[in-house]
């Protein structure tokens, strides 16, 4: 799995989750906040050179799927939040 892609196109799922208009109520709200948390854990991760850098990204990026997929039940956003990350898996 390519994290650095992975975390480009993450952070371009933030950068559309900070819109007004998708913002839904307090729990959506709240699950974006967690998942703002998880990309900056990843982010970090990534960057480190900690020898358990891999079951640590592992980790996030589950942790990222699942509140991914709180977003996508709470939103009513016709685009579909994990339409593009429909598929993450950790490979490694």
């Amino acid at each position: 799995m390519d994290i650095e892609a992975l975390i480009k196109n993450l952070e371009a799922l933030n950068d559309s989750l900070k819109f007004a208009t998708i913002r839904e109520n307090d729990d959506f709200h709240d699950c974006v906040k967690r998942f703002q948390a998880k990309l900056a854990d990843l982010v970090r991760v990534y960057n480190s050179s900690n020898s358990d850098k891999i079951d640590n990204e592992k980790s996030i990026i589950i942790d990222i799927r699942v509140i991914l997929d709180e977003i996508d039940t709470i939103s009513s956003h016709e685009n579909k939040v994990l339409d593009f990350v429909k598929d993450i898996v950790p490979t490694k």
